[in-house]
């Protein structure tokens, strides 16, 4: 494993990226075996069972496990309102403002998902919209006890909730503006999304090559940013979803998982169209761009000159005829 230097002049354990099927299974099923809220699962993660992975790949697993598991769960979500619901008149007045809390963990459910369920069924509302406004602003809720619980609720989640929608786009935008960063450093001339829309694309990676160049023999036209980990399932989707339409209106391009990918991740067949996968921007020393040689520019400068003078001159022989035309005979 490889060292990096720190500050101090020490050496800081980088932490792995790529992990294998082996570990990415293990992770899974420390997370599915759990019992606690997640925020408290993704510290364990961190700091005590997997300390030598990148952190924010361990809080990409957890938050891809948990989604499945609450879609494979959507159907019971009615029943589970009403119980919901009944347990917290019934022990309201027992517990402080971290009722909710301890619902949660004994339910296994985020937070913010049991407030969903249970302010859907209090006042029978089935629009998710007014829900999310419930949410977003608890002390729109009459119960004040109520209103105080989905706030502690909403700070204690990590996986659903405004500020955490709030936190994930922020990452988003961040990796995007490092991958423009590291782009233009590297000498490499883009459209970025906005020049692409303007021209009249509808899906657009995040930036597309003006002149294509070479990533170890592979010829690169787009790279799209991705601030998450790449597991097989991921990739797949994100190629039906986006990167199949790059490839084909565009031709072969790199898709950057910063924060790492499975193992296996890179050789998926799906691949095969012309994608290249990646957990950080290349390598300057395995770019190769196209280069005009001094002698065909000098040649074709003099030929523009040339071509040049030529519409000047043809401009002011018609400019001449013309003004001839306008004297009165």
């Amino acid at each position: 494993m490889s060292h990096a230097p720190d500050l101090a002049g020490g050496n800081v354990q980088q932490k792995r990226k790529i992990l294998s099927g082996g570990e990415y299974t293990r992770i899974c099923q420390f997370i599915n075996g759990y019992h606690g809220l997640p925020i408290d699962c993704e510290f364990e993660l961190r700091n005590r069972f997997f300390k030598d992975v990148e952190p924010m790949a361990l809080t990409c697993i957890l938050q891809s496990e948990l989604f499945n598991r609450s879609r494979g769960q959507h159907w019971k979500q009615d029943q589970r309102g009403k119980k919901l619901l009944k347990i917290y008149e019934e022990q309201k007045n027992l517990y402080d403002n971290a009722l909710l809390i301890r619902m949660s963990c004994v339910e296994g459910l985020n937070p913010v998902a049991l407030c969903r369920m249970l302010l859907q069924e209090k006042y029978k509302v089935r629009h998710r919209s007014h829900i999310s406004r419930f949410l977003k602003h608890p002390h729109l809720i009459d119960d004040p006890k109520l209103a105080a619980n989905v706030q502690q609720c909403m700070i204690s989640d990590n996986q659903e909730g405004s500020i955490t929608d709030l936190r994930r786009r922020i990452i988003g935008e961040e990796y995007e503006l490092k991958l423009k960063t590291l782009a233009t450093e590297a000498g490499i001339h883009f459209y970025d999304e906005h020049d692409l829309r303007r021209m009249g694309y509808d899906k657009t990676p995040d930036i597309k090559m003006i002149l294509p160049f070479l990533y170890r023999g592979s010829v690169i036209n787009w790279i799209e940013s991705k601030a998450n980990f790449g597991d097989t399932k991921g990739h797949k989707f994100n190629i039906q979803q986006q990167l199949h339409s790059y490839c084909n209106r565009f031709g072969p391009g790199i898709i950057i998982y910063w924060f790492g990918y499975h193992e296996e991740t890179p050789s998926l067949p799906d691949n095969s169209i012309g994608i290249t996968v990646l957990a950080d921007f290349p390598a300057k020393d395995d770019l190769v761009f196209m280069q005009l040689a001094q002698g065909d520019y000098s040649t074709e400068t003099s030929e523009r000159k040339e071509e040049t003078s030529q519409l000047l001159g043809e401009s002011r022989e018609a400019e001449c005829l013309a003004k001839e035309l306008k004297k009165p005979s």
